[in-house]
């Protein structure tokens, strides 16, 4: 019965003393997946990237007709700043075969969770019907 008692008192301040010693513990989950989640935003950015745009057509004062690419670019990541977006344009006919392509660069800044206005001039083929905009490239900032 002694021995059973001191085995017990023995385990209680073994207890006791363990409990001064810090202890491992894992990150915080939500510390965790938040930098999963920006390591992910930074790499992938065409998966939080996305533009719609419409051509408008203008009669300048020289009489030549000018062509605006306008719309919004979103930028959806929680943390990620983007910048210097990198849009690829494709032009179709009224067959939907495609005519040509091009590339512009809107050199801005795009701030996580927002959508941002842009402008660009562009010279469409005279055959273009319909167009298709879609983000190509982006880098992240931070």
């Amino acid at each position: 019965m002694k021995k059973r008692i001191a085995i017990t008192l023995a385990a209680i301040a073994f207890s006791i003393s363990s409990c001064d010693k810090p202890v491992n513990q894992k990150p915080d989950f939500a510390e965790d997946m938040n930098y999963e989640s920006l390591v992910q935003e930074k790499d992938s950015p065409l998966l939080f990237m996305d533009v719609e745009a419409k051509i408008f057509n203008e009669i300048a004062e020289t009489k030549k007709p000018t062509n605006f690419l306008y719309g919004t670019i979103s930028n959806t990541a929680m943390n990620t700043k983007f910048k210097d977006v990198v849009l690829l344009v494709k032009y179709y006919s009224s067959s939907n075969d495609l005519i040509e392509t091009a590339e512009f660069v809107v050199y801005k800044f795009f701030e996580p969770n927002t959508r941002t206005k842009f402008e660009l001039n562009v010279h469409p083929p005279d055959a273009m019907q319909t167009f298709d905009i879609e983000v190509k490239d982006a880098r992240a900032t931070n």
